[in-house]
């Protein structure tokens, strides 16, 4: 370069202008910070691109996480399906089958009404306007009730439909007990042939519907040198644990007392 410096000419109108040496000089001072930046970082870049990796994927799962919190408050649709928020239901595993058991197994007496009468609490419980409007129900006729927001319906949800169907039976079964305990009470028709019919029928399709795969074998009875009608099993099956569902629906159960029946507002 000091070759030129004593040519004013060159200087000027050379600018830009160099050897084939002072290009190759030029070049290599502009490579030099990089290379030395990249020697200087050579551990930096790697966390770099870490700390860059775990933000998107912090990103994403707060997005998904969003997404489930969101379904969770607003699933009780889909689809036409009613259904309990996500978060709400818990399930357990448990043996398939096991004996009868209290406080179930017992004589008809008020104790073991009061234990139905407990599980039953949430027979009735309050369906919300929109929820209808959502499963395309026709609400022409529809039963409505005073006491909540003002276009709430009752509504009920299937497992406790079986259970009050299986203790209308129950009941029949040991009806010189339950007939006069129950003489002179409303609503009697509920143990007529035809609500039997009905009640047993809903317990087949529903068995049917959810149909259990669960093994079941039988024992040798000696005695009778046939086998022994007590099946039983040692399959394991995953189940709804009744707390959980009962818990929620409890929080819409129709208390007595507090609602009124009534029709259908023409203004719903």
């Amino acid at each position: 370069m000091e070759k030129h410096s004593e040519d004013s000419g060159d200087r000027l109108l050379g600018r830009g202008v160099y050897s084939d040496d002072g290009l190759e000089e030029s070049r290599d001072i502009q490579r030099r910070p990089a290379r030395s930046w990249l020697r200087t970082n050579a551990l930096s870049l790697p966390i770099v691109f870490l700390l860059l990796y775990i933000a998107i994927l912090q990103t994403i799962q707060l997005s998904n996480k969003s997404s489930k919190c969101a379904a969770t408050h607003h699933s009780e649709i889909d689809d036409g399906h009613f259904t309990l928020p996500k978060d709400a239901l818990k399930y357990e595993e448990r043996p398939e089958w096991y004996p009868p058991q209290l406080p179930w197994k017992q004589e008809p007496s008020d104790a073991l009404d009061d234990i139905w009468d407990d599980a039953l609490y949430s027979l009735n419980i309050r369906i919300g306007d929109d929820e209808l409007s959502l499963l395309n129900e026709n609400k022409t006729n529809r039963v409505q009730i005073t006491g909540g927001k003002g276009n709430d319906y009752v509504g009920v949800l299937g497992a406790y439909h079986h259970l009050h169907c299986l203790n209308n039976i129950r009941r029949l079964l040991s009806w010189d007990y339950y007939g006069p305990k129950l003489a002179g009470e409303k609503h009697l028709e509920g143990f007529s042939r035809e609500h039997s019919d009905h009640c047993i029928d809903t317990i087949r399709q529903a068995l049917m519907c959810h149909a259990n795969t669960g093994l079941y074998t039988s024992e040798w009875d000696e005695e009778t040198k046939l086998p022994s009608r007590n099946l039983k099993s040692n399959s394991v099956t995953t189940c709804v644990r009744w707390d959980s569902l009962n818990d929620w629906a409890r929080q819409r159960a129709l208390r007595p007392g507090q609602y009124k029946y009534q029709p259908r507002r023409p203004s719903s």
